[in-house]
């Protein structure tokens, strides 16, 4: 939370407030101690035979009643506005005490020439109000008396102008005190909440220094985590891949033998379609390996010069006998001279994951064509399929890891990681795989790839 202007007027007027409260309860004790002291020698002089002192204790004792009550109540709230009556009260208070005792004494102008000190003292105590108005006030009244006093004891114009200028100087000397204290006052406090605030910043930075080093040092804990159980993922997929190619590799061996044994007919096609599964399902775990590698950029592609037509043809005799057995006519169509660089076993891969997707989904007795061509954008490799098409919403995350589609809706499933694996594999060859619409073919999923 930041610190405002207003804010830190607020708090210097409280401030203010309080050290006014404080020295009006000092202005009352000195107004205490001091009428207590003119009452203690004035009495004594007048009781010693000076007549012309007989005034003072007259008014001085119900003074010092007052002072008495302010210095009492100093610490209650209406002690404040009680301290600038009493200014007034002062002013009163001497001129009525010079007024009685001009007529009695022998020296009248020396009478009205001692009330300007204590005239100037009154405004010195007023203020201790630390209210501007307050000490000019004062002074303008004390001034009136002093005039009127002087005026009375027969004292020239001159004289007066004299001490009513002097009380407004002293006035004015007090005022700017009183402004002094006021700005230092305001330059020591700006400096200490500056230096607070500097301090609080310096502690939030280091406790925000001291949060962010731990939640580096939890984060890396995580990752040291997660990098182990990545490890013994990996460690456990192997396993995994080994186990599972040892019977693979039999059953392999068993149906190459069986083929090459049997005579033509329905077993001999039978164990042709075997061999075709299980090169499918090597092929997947391979997949599986493979997925993690390409996932961290430590797989690439070996580009060789290859031709396309040849590739899909490739991929459409290992996938012949599942067409047959759904009824599907698949076919290629590919430039005979076409020809681009990549990877020959990923691209093999991607392109009979893509078409074993198609073939799953095409109706009975639909079609499924393998196609290659190049544009403006370099070398390209379809797969097409008349089957129902990908809803538009499914689309953008069709290739994403472990994404299938919605059974009850499009009647699609099975989109896992062979989508995913395939759209790794495009990366990495530094091309693009997605589903583009074609007028003639509901489903197209479309691999672009750089030309060399």
């Amino acid at each position: 939370m930041g610190w405002t202007h207003s804010s830190f007027d607020d708090s210097l007027a409280r401030a203010v407030d309080a050290q006014r409260r404080s020295v009006l309860g000092t202005g009352a004790a000195v107004r205490l101690v001091g009428a207590t002291l003119f009452l203690i020698l004035t009495t004594t002089l007048w009781l010693t035979g000076g007549e012309d002192w007989s005034p003072y204790p007259l008014l001085l004792v119900p003074y010092v009643g007052v002072a008495t009550v302010l210095f009492v109540v100093r610490n209650r709230p209406e002690a404040s506005w009680l301290g600038i009556v009493q200014s007034p009260v002062d002013v009163a208070l001497v001129y009525g005490l010079q007024h009685l005792a001009l007529p009695i004494s022998p020296f009248p102008a020396g009478v009205a020439g001692f009330s300007l000190g204590l005239f100037a003292l009154v405004v010195t105590l007023s203020g201790l109000a630390l209210r501007p108005t307050v000490v000019y006030g004062t002074a303008a009244l004390s001034s009136v008396a002093q005039a009127a006093l002087m005026r009375e004891a027969g004292v020239g114009w001159g004289a007066v102008v004299i001490a009513v200028v002097t009380l407004m100087m002293v006035a004015a000397v007090k005022h700017y005190g009183t402004g002094r204290v006021r700005v230092l006052a305001v330059a020591l406090t700006r400096a200490e909440v500056d230096s607070a605030l500097e301090a609080r910043r310096f502690q939030e930075v280091e406790e925000a220094r001291r949060i962010i080093a731990r939640m580096l040092d939890e984060e890396h804990a995580k990752n040291d985590e997660l990098r182990a159980l990545q490890h013994d993922k990996e460690l456990l997929t192997q396993f995994l891949v080994h186990d599972l190619r040892s019977p693979l590799s039999a059953l392999t061996m068993t149906l190459a033998w069986m083929e090459q044994e049997l005579p033509q007919g329905h077993l001999h096609e039978s164990a042709r379609t075997g061999l075709a599964v299980t090169a499918r399902l090597d092929r997947m775990i391979t997949d599986m390996m493979d997925v993690p590698r390409l996932e961290q950029g430590r797989l690439e592609p070996r580009k060789v010069p290859l031709d396309m037509g040849r590739l899909l043809e490739d991929v459409r005799r290992s996938l012949e006998n599942v067409a047959r057995a759904r009824k599907l006519t698949l076919d290629v169509v590919a430039p005979r001279t076409l020809a681009l660089n990549g990877d020959p076993e990923l691209l093999v891969r991607v392109v009979e994951n893509l078409a074993t997707n198609a073939l799953r989904y095409a109706p009975t007795g639909g079609r499924v064509r393998l196609e290659g061509g190049t544009d403006a954008q370099g070398a390209w490799l379809a797969v097409r399929n008349d089957g129902p098409p990908i809803p538009g919403e499914l689309r953008a995350r069709l290739f994403d890891k472990y994404v299938q589609g919605d059974q009850e809706r499009d009647n699609r499933r099975g989109y896992g990681l062979g989508l995913y694996f395939s759209r790794l594999a495009a990366e990495a060859h530094g091309g693009t795989l997605s589903v583009e619409d074609t007028s003639d073919w509901p489903t197209s999923f479309v691999l672009r790839l750089p030309t060399a």
